[in-house]
């Protein structure tokens, strides 16, 4: 153990701080155990297959120690005269068999040992793999529900591939750790333990010599692993980039061709690839490194066994049979030194792959849920935003001190520049996010006081880009209700105009579409989103720019499919097409997370201000300014609410 000493003079005196070797601090003993702590529950189900594995380690144990010793049988008792050894239990029982005899049966306890070695290898690596895979298996489905879970704050700040490495390839390398390792070290120290012990019964000082080599061997081992585990780590770091760029260009190939950038794709993705090359290749040159390390130990300790063993041999403190199961078991205790230096290479890795998972499973960005939630009653449609402000991250809040309120059947248009909070704004309401301070009801209600699903249940999102699928029309419009009958189906295809679609497809409602629904057009994509949300009946629609990417014709479609859909329901409609929003009851305009103007489309062009300013600017034609124009906010909020309530009242 090397220390460094530093002295200092404190108050006329000499003080000596002495300080560890820093390789020593790099062995996080604490942390590996803190992991393991945290794996038990994922080996605990495969408990049974692991008792069983050790149990057939230590089948296996036996016939290793075993295996030498019909060797000797042959050696002492049928190649050297009768008095030369000493006959002991059990082969006195065999010495009237002859020389020939005795070799026979050496033969046949051989291949008997060796039978049985073969049958507890096979069930041990058997039931290894069955646990390792079951213990993959609970991880994945535990990473994925929670990944599902975290809400879109998350997400926003995460790499796709990263993540999808994690829940693979990290997942998998954390097998080595939960299940290989277990085995393998108990069954190599069991190993260890057994041959020491007969090679101390055999010979106690040629024993010594052979464990002189035991701390060097171990202290180059955890000095190696400790540079490789950090090694291990950038390198897998390294492929999460990769696999992320991989992720966004295959997410994005049309535009990469369209505009011509494969070349500087190549040279982005050559340039991520040769830093992962070098890290990797750093990775195998340690790895390379600790077995040269270990192989050179082990052929020092073995050449100085083999030499004084056979100074004892001469000196007839051996027979020659002792000392070829001295060198087996000195072979064989070597092995599980060599195989521990390589669990040791894996633990590192999965070690950096377990930490790595556990980041993602530890992340507390989830929806907070109340203990005492309830289920969600049919809603009305009353929504009320209360001084409501919500930050991605901290210290910079994306809407600020938000208040408002929309009667039951109202449609609410939300608009405003890009970037200024409208999408968040409506994701407050299905609680993709949580205010960080405020309050959302419904119907008088805080919406934290229902239970998520019950919730998200009664509200409907149709998105800009519509995700589909890979499955059939049918499939798509029931994920909203898995449940959904043929005639429901039917019903939300009809009022969202999939109807005239299906009736001119051969397979109808079975027609399968490609991946993310590329086999149709964007406005057949649309309407299908739209019967996708409207078979759960919701109480309250959500439209986040329904016709941003469509033409002039889609988008007159898909404005009467959604005049079709939206009557009777609270809607909430971000665009930036002001002409289409002009009948919406209530118009938000939202700058810098912040509602500038409120109030109806008369209302605001009849007032100076952005929704005036963009209103002209996309060709809608505006009265003069009347005298008073610059009414505040907050009057014509009551102004609007108050005209509303009064409709409502007469519907009534």
């Amino acid at each position: 153990m090397q220390q460094s000493v530093k002295r200092a003079e404190t108050g006329g005196r000499r003080v000596v701080q002495v300080r560890l070797n820093p390789f020593l601090k790099r062995v996080r003993w604490d942390r590996l155990r803190a992991l393991y702590r945290e794996l038990r529950p994922f080996t605990k189900p495969v408990q049974r297959e692991m008792l069983l594995a050790l149990l057939c380690s230590v089948g296996t144990v036996i016939t290793v120690v075993a295996r030498p010793w019909p060797i000797k049988m042959i050696f002492d008792y049928a190649l050297l005269p009768a008095g030369r050894v000493k006959w002991v239990f059990p082969f006195a029982l065999l010495k009237g068999y002859g020389a020939m005899g005795m070799v026979t049966i050496s033969c046949i306890l051989l291949l008997a040992i060796t039978l049985l070695w073969a049958f507890f290898i096979y069930w041990q690596r058997f039931l290894i793999a069955v646990a390792g895979q079951r213990v993959t298996f609970r991880i994945r489905r535990k990473m994925f529900a929670h990944l599902q879970r975290l809400s879109l704050s998350f997400h926003k700040k995460r790499q796709v591939g990263d993540l999808l490495l994690r829940a693979t390839g990290d997942a998998n390398m954390m097998r080595d750790m939960l299940v290989d390792t277990i085995v393998m070290i108990s069954k190599e120290m069991l190993v260890l333990a057994v041959m020491v012990a007969i090679m101390a019964y055999m010979d106690w000082q040629l024993t010594m010599v052979s464990l002189a080599i035991l701390p060097v061997l171990g202290l180059g081992m955890f000095r190696m692993s400790a540079r490789l585990r950090s090694a291990v780590r950038k390198h897998r770091s390294k492929e999460g980039r990769m696999a992320m760029l991989i992720g966004s260009m295959l997410q994005g190939i049309a535009v990469i061709q369209v505009f011509g950038r494969e070349e500087y794709e190549d040279e982005r993705f050559g340039s991520y690839n040769r830093q992962d090359l070098r890290q990797g290749l750093r990775t195998v040159r340690l790895e390379a490194n600790l077995e040269r390390i270990a192989e050179l130990v082990i052929a020092i300790g073995t050449a100085g066994v083999l030499w004084f063993g056979v100074k004892r041999v001469l000196a007839g403190i051996l027979t020659p049979g002792d000392l070829i199961v001295f060198t087996h078991y000195l072979r064989g205790m070597y092995k599980p030194l060599r195989r521990i230096s390589w669990v040791t290479v894996r633990l590192s890795k999965a070690t950096v792959a377990a930490e790595r998972v556990f980041a993602v499973l530890h992340a507390d960005e989830k929806i907070k849920l109340r203990k005492d939630a309830r289920p969600a009653p049919r809603f009305k449609g009353r929504v009320t935003f209360k001084h409501v402000t919500f930050s991605y991250r901290r210290g910079e809040p994306v809407l600020r001190d938000v208040s408002f309120t929309v009667l039951p059947g109202q449609t609410v248009a939300v608009v405003g520049a890009n970037g200024a909070g409208k999408s968040t704004l409506c994701g407050l309401l299905p609680r993709l996010y949580d205010p960080d301070e405020g309050a959302v009801t419904i119907d008088g209600e805080k919406i934290n006081r229902f239970t998520l699903e019950s919730l998200r249940e009664q509200i409907a999102v149709v998105l800009q880009q519509p995700l589909l699928f890979a499955g059939t029309i049918g499939e798509n419009i029931a994920y909203g209700k898995p449940d959904a009958t043929a005639e429901e189906i039917a019903e939300a295809a009809r009022l969202a105009g999939v109807d005239e679609l299906v009736a001119r497809l051969p397979e109808g409602y079975d027609t399968i579409v490609g991946e993310r629904g590329e086999t149709l057009s964007g406005g057949e994509r649309q309407k299908i989103a739209i019967a996708r949300a409207m078979i759960k009946d919701p109480a309250i629609l959500i439209l986040d720019e329904p016709t941003a990417a469509l033409d002039a014709t889609s988008e007159a479609q898909i404005n009467r499919t959604l005049d079709r859909v939206t009557k009777d329901k609270t809607t909430f409609r971000v665009g930036h097409r002001l002409a289409e929003l002009e009948r919406s009851d209530l118009i938000l305009v939202v700058e810098g997370g912040r509602i500038t103007q409120r109030g109806t489309h008369e209302q605001l062009v009849a007032q100076q201000g952005w929704y005036r300013t963009v209103y002209e600017l996309q060709g809608g034609s505006v009265p003069p300014l009347p005298a008073g124009a610059g009414a505040s906010v907050d009057e014509a909020e009551d102004v609007v609410v108050e005209q509303a309530s009064g409709e409502a009242e007469g519907r009534s």
